[in-house]
């Protein structure tokens, strides 16, 4: 394993993680089965987890369960979490199925794209508002500004 897949997650990145789940956006590939790890904030609750059919918590279809789910209570819990981690610690491989193994993981990469709005898979808030049905933070939706 290469020695950049160790290297822990900054601190910084972490945050700028949190900042961005905050405005409604979630990190998650949307498209059919199997869509890898993603990561979301909703009422100020984080979760890592595993997505499905483009939704993060939803009913794992491949092996009839519900899906992989880890939470946490508050920013500070998940920048903590998420600061510990690293490509190799998020690489699924403690998974049983080989096929989850480094299939669409959450990467140092990936967060990088998803706080500078690059493409990472990233869903846009209003998105994430028609799915759950709940308010992106500090924006607004409007026909004018789709993208909130």
């Amino acid at each position: 394993m290469a020695l950049g897949k160790k290297q822990l997650y900054s601190r910084m990145l972490a945050e700028q993680v949190a900042a961005a789940l905050q405005t409604g956006r979630t990190l998650a590939a949307y498209h059919r089965d199997y869509c890898g790890m993603g990561l979301e904030c909703v009422g100020g609750q984080f979760f890592y987890g595993e997505v499905w059919d483009g939704r993060l918590r939803d009913w794992n279809t491949l092996e009839n369960r519900e899906a992989f789910i880890v939470d946490f209570p508050d920013q500070s819990a998940f920048v903590a979490w998420l600061s510990a981690q690293s490509d190799a610690t998020l690489n699924c491989h403690e998974m049983p199925l080989p096929f989850y193994w480094d299939n669409q993981t959450i990467t140092q990469q990936r967060l990088e794209a998803f706080v500078t709005d690059a493409p990472c898979n990233a869903r846009p808030a209003w998105y994430q508002a028609m799915l759950y049905g709940n308010e992106p933070v500090g924006s607004e939706i409007t026909p004018s500004n789709p993208e909130g």
